[in-house]
């Protein structure tokens, strides 16, 4: 039975849906001002294996993730690059939709633009002012006045002093008027600094807070309701906790059952910022090495609620550990001894299975899941070691290793979009022709770059 850490309750829980076995899933996405940097992906890595888990074990998810195409951020950046804030964050949109096809992370279900849902976001704004949960300032704009909420802090583990004094550091006590430091924006007022970017509205001409984005379009995908929100632990507060209010307050029901964090990812030990030059793109890291799935292998077998300290070396090490994969997948293609021990081979993969399922279902354990599969990986060396697996036995174990990368993402993984089918038979054709001229160690080399990208080799003769 999966248990799963919930933030809100702050302990593990058993995992029951709203729903029978239909998982509905939000995630909150980029602020698409600037290229997502690794300690954004990490945090979309972490989510894609939760959801690819879910599925694994047989439940139907809904996912969503949203794009924050319009805020402070998106509107100063595009008005010093003199762009129209759309073409300027479609740029950027559209690198993230590259950096998840890269790493091989679904893309969700329905990916909304903030900028595509203010409808929503004015109609959710004008219940809270009905209820009276929001208020006007002098300028115009719309707050949520959070003294109204008796249970805000509560998430965030935060007393209504620490947020009065600003003793947890995170708020943010901008330059709109409001009656309370910690009330938070719903509609902003247009100014001048916003140039062409507003909408005319019921609420007057403005744009939206960013709070407000997330529980509008959450709640239009997924209901009042839903099973489960991820994101960065940095997000906890104020913007996951702003959430729950505004969300919690216009329906009278509970927002979101589970919460899901992902750690801070460290970069040599310090917090990423722009002032250390630490921030690092996934192409920049990609300089390092040449596949990407081994960043995806150094994130996703670490346990997600912890902190991770990234450093090129631990890069390069999670792609040696990627590559005693690939090498194993390479000794396994060339396996024909007859007989073979099946009966051991069938045990083998029916106790790593077992083992997998239960470490994951233990909030989703990485470490125990991978030490599984690389014990499974020195027995069945063992067993090719004394000729005891064929054509039957490699057959089972290629078709249960393509069963637990459903939840890995990086076994077998997909060939990215510049990989063609005729290059991929260029590479056929040019290690059939190293094989011809005796270049083994070569022709080796493409066939576990072939076999990475899910092309199944097949050798009539034996040895090289």
């Amino acid at each position: 039975m999966l248990r799963l850490f919930n933030t809100a309750s702050g302990r593990k829980e058993i995992f029951r849906p709203f729903e029978g076995k239909l998982v509905r899933i939000y995630t909150c996405g980029p602020t698409v001002y600037n290229y997502a940097h690794i300690g954004n992906l990490s945090t979309y890595l972490s989510g894609d294996f939760l959801k690819r888990y879910l599925r694994w074990r047989g439940y139907q998810v809904r996912d969503v993730m949203n794009f924050t195409d319009v805020d402070d951020k998106t509107i100063r950046a595009s008005r010093e690059k003199k762009t129209p804030l759309s073409d300027y964050t479609a740029v950027f949109g559209q690198s993230v939709l590259d950096d998840l096809q890269t790493l091989n992370i679904i893309r969700p279900e329905i990916i909304c633009p903030a900028t595509q849902h203010i409808p929503d976001m004015v109609r959710l704004v004008q219940t809270l002012l009905d209820k009276g949960y929001a208020y006007r300032s002098a300028d115009g704009s719309i707050y949520f006045q959070i003294s109204k909420f008796k249970d805000y802090g509560k998430f965030a583990n935060l007393s209504r002093r620490q947020m009065k004094t600003n003793a947890s550091g995170r708020i943010n006590s901008d330059e709109y008027t409001k009656k309370s430091v910690s009330d938070f924006v719903l509609w902003k007022a247009w100014t001048p600094d916003d140039g062409d970017v507003f909408w005319d509205s019921p609420l007057g001409r403005g744009r939206p807070g960013w709070h407000i984005e997330c529980s509008a379009m959450s709640m239009k995908y997924l209901g009042p309701s839903f099973d489960i929100h991820t994101g960065a632990i940095d997000l906890i507060f104020p913007h996951h906790q702003n959430e729950i209010a505004q969300s919690e307050a216009a329906t009278g029901q509970q927002f979101v059952k589970y919460w899901f964090h992902r750690g801070f990812l460290k970069i040599n030990s310090e917090k990423m910022s722009k002032s250390l030059g630490n921030v690092y793109l996934l192409r920049e890291i990609l300089d390092h090495v040449s596949d990407p799935m081994a960043f995806r292998y150094l994130i996703l077998t670490a346990h997600y609620r912890q902190p991770l300290n990234f450093t090129f070396e631990h890069l390069s090490a999670a792609a040696s550990s990627l590559n005693r994969i690939r090498n194993f997948l390479t000794r396994l293609a060339d396996c024909r001894s007859k007989p073979e021990s099946l009966t051991a081979i069938k045990n083998l993969l029916k106790t790593s299975k077992k083992e997998v399922i239960t470490a994951l279902n233990d909030d989703l354990n990485a470490p125990q899941a991978i030490a599984s599969l690389f014990g499974l990986i020195n027995a069945v060396n063992k067993l090719i070691d004394q000729n005891q697996i064929g054509d039957k036995g490699r057959s089972l174990i290629l078709g249960y290793l393509h069963d637990i990368d459903q939840v890995w993402g990086f076994i077998f993984s997909s060939p990215p979009a510049s990989t063609s089918s005729s290059e991929i038979d260029s590479l056929i054709q040019e290690r059939q022709r190293l094989r011809a001229a005796k270049n083994w160690a070569a022709a080796d080399a493409i066939k576990a770059k072939l076999i990475s990208l899910g092309v199944t080799i097949h050798d009539e003769s034996t040895g090289n």
